[in-house]
């Protein structure tokens, strides 16, 4: 036992010096969304209305918030939640709402609230569209983004390698970090050859590209006709982009409309409608295959990364098993959901129901410290619209 708390001793005492020298995930790749101050066409009740649907939209990360029957008395008293009422960077007339007191209201009602800071996610089209459809494409997905409160960053990256296809899931995460961005999306028109991501999207990029902007700041007023994102109806007849997104702790493919990337990548970040996913849990993860310094700080920080999670650390070390004591809202179903598309961890039956995965060692690339990154105007975003 003596043996055990000296090893845990000095594995904490090097996690120390790795993960400072890696530099937490949840440090530089998240951006605060300006959730409540939304563009509002009017001083109206019916423009505050539809002010108070967009800003639900974004503070759920449900498009289905806009219209859902529960927040029917909430947009009805939207009046009550008036901050003030400012001028946007274009002159646009903006609201700001109380967002701390509509959370409160909205987990009341049961539901869930997002987190208001959020992955920054850079996003690429490979191969681009022609120059016709990239302009009606990147309004779309920036749209979706700004809706639905994702900070997004629309850029051409080499994300491929000479035979066309996707370069290694470090490589990729190395190449978003350098921007400060915690995930990559990537985008292949319905015209792409199926089956790879070769084109000329990336491969004329040469150098560094400037610093991304993010597009998340602030969210205009959903319309009252259809809530924003979602690929029924005609959608589904259209022809179906493929989507890829690759974080630090998984890998997800999507298929569906141009928004069909912004849309499901939300829905796989947010937390779950009922505000059960908003308790703050304790949860046990149980990683066997753990060999080097290397790869607990590599765990560490990659479990430190999961959106909800506020604390991971090291319990015990059992010869080559560590036990990751997490602190994460939603508890041990929010783990268990996001690592089940890792790549690194592979999850191991149990019949307890035990959270026990096998480490995939692999390399996680850190950022630069220092490369500049451009985060989204906030000078004159009051405290309560960014809760």
């Amino acid at each position: 036992m003596a043996a055990c708390k000296t090893t845990l001793f000095h594995i904490r005492r090097a996690l120390l010096g790795l993960v400072c020298v890696m530099v937490p995930l949840t440090s530089w790749a998240t951006r605060r969304v300006p959730v409540f101050l939304v563009d509002v066409a009017g001083r109206s009740a019916p423009a505050l209305h539809q002010a108070m649907r967009a800003a639900l939209v974004r503070a759920t990360g449900r498009s289905q918030s806009a219209t859902d029957p529960a927040f029917a008395t909430l947009v009805a008293q939207a009046s009550q939640y008036v901050v003030n009422y400012q001028r946007g960077p274009q002159g646009e007339l903006q609201v700001a709402f109380d967002g701390a007191a509509v959370d409160r209201v909205i987990t009341s009602l049961g539901h869930s609230v997002w987190s208001a800071d959020r992955p920054f996610t850079l996003v690429v089209l490979n191969p681009m569209p022609d120059q016709a459809d990239y302009q009606a494409d990147h309004a779309a997905i920036g749209q979706a983004a700004e809706a639905l409160g994702l900070p997004i960053s629309i850029m051409p990256l080499p994300v491929m390698d000479a035979s066309g296809r996707l370069l290694p899931r470090e490589a990729l995460l190395q190449l978003v970090h350098r921007f400060g961005a915690e995930q990559l999306l990537v985008g292949q028109p319905p015209a792409a050859p199926a089956g790879s991501f070769s084109g000329p999207g990336a491969a004329g990029v040469s150098g560094a590209p400037e610093p991304p902007q993010t597009l998340a700041a602030p969210v205009a007023a959903v319309p009252s006709t259809a809530p924003a994102g979602g690929n029924a109806g005609s959608a589904a007849a259209a022809p179906q982009w493929r989507w890829t997104l690759v974080t630090p702790f998984m890998d997800r493919s999507f298929t569906g409309s141009v928004t069909a990337g912004i849309e499901d990548t939300v829905a796989l970040l947010a937390p779950p409608p009922t505000s059960a996913a908003d308790r703050s849990g304790e949860a046990r993860v149980w990683i066997e295959d753990v060999s080097t310094l290397a790869d607990y700080a590599h765990i560490e920080v990659m479990l430190a990364a999961i959106p909800g999670v506020s604390r991971a650390n090291v319990s015990e070390v059992q010869g080559r098993t560590a036990v990751f004591e997490l602190q994460a809202r939603g508890g041990s179903a929010t783990i268990a959901r996001m690592l089940a598309g890792s790549p690194h961890f592979a999850r191991v039956r149990s019949a307890s129901g035990s959270l026990i995965y096998r480490y995939r060692p692999g390399a996680l690339s850190a950022p630069p410290a220092s490369f500049p990154v451009t985060a989204p105007p906030m000078s004159r975003t009051p405290s309560s619209a960014m809760r």
